[in-house]
């Protein structure tokens, strides 16, 4: 018996080293620049983040947004291994390897669609446009990500199937509820350019969600 608890204890130091490299890196964004942390962390009540930061040179291969976007790729990989052992469990495996696959094809995604999304943006002459909707996508996700990782952590250390489901509620709701928030929030820009925006969200964000949901259900 106690052989078998320490076997679970054994295999989830894993998941505690990968969170605290997540907590780090937080740690070091909001230590880098406090304030463009604090404003982040309230967008989902204001807009103060997006209109401080919206202009900025780089907009998108800084610092700041790259620390958030290794986060992010750990926040949807522990959200997508949950998922798979919570409706899939005969295809999971509780260990590092299992979930380092998952992290690599998320990581292949995300490139899959930057790559798409410059295409699509040089052929339709909208590089502007597409890389103001790509910081406003970074922006809501890593404030996504803020919010689900402490969830995430309280879900490994406190096992149960009723609080795994919670989580998987909790997260598909808030996700959705960013783009609803993207649309809203930038209607001129979504239906004064709509087909280009049609185009870009069925192959960027309709397809990627579609073959992850195949893949876990």
């Amino acid at each position: 018996m106690l052989e078998a608890i320490d076997r679970i204890v054994v295999s989830k130091d894993w998941v505690t080293i990968v969170l605290l490299i997540a907590v780090t890196l937080l740690i070091l964004n909001r230590l880098k620049s406090s304030d463009r942390y604090y404003k982040l962390k309230n967008l989902l009540v204001n807009n103060t983040y997006i209109n401080s930061y919206s202009k900025a040179n780089p907009l998108l291969l800084n610092s700041f947004n790259i620390i958030f976007l290794v986060v992010y790729v750990i926040v949807i990989s522990f959200l997508l291994f949950i998922a798979i052992h919570l409706y899939k469990p005969d295809i999971a495996s509780f260990n590092f390897l299992f979930y380092l696959k998952i992290a690599l094809f998320l990581c292949l995604l995300i490139g899959f669609r930057i790559i798409i999304g410059i295409l699509l943006a040089v052929l339709f002459e909208k590089e502007q446009v597409q890389q103001y909707f790509t910081f406003l996508k970074t922006s809501y996700l890593s404030n996504y990500s803020l919010i689900m990782l402490p969830l995430i952590a309280i879900h490994f250390y406190f096992d149960s199937d009723l609080y795994s489901n919670f989580l998987m509620i909790v997260a598909a709701l808030l996700f959705l509820y960013y783009y609803i928030l993207l649309i809203k929030n930038n209607q001129t820009l979504v239906f004064g350019k709509s087909f280009y925006f049609i185009l870009y969200l069925c192959t960027l964000e309709i397809a990627p969600l579609i073959v992850m949901t195949k893949i876990i259900t």
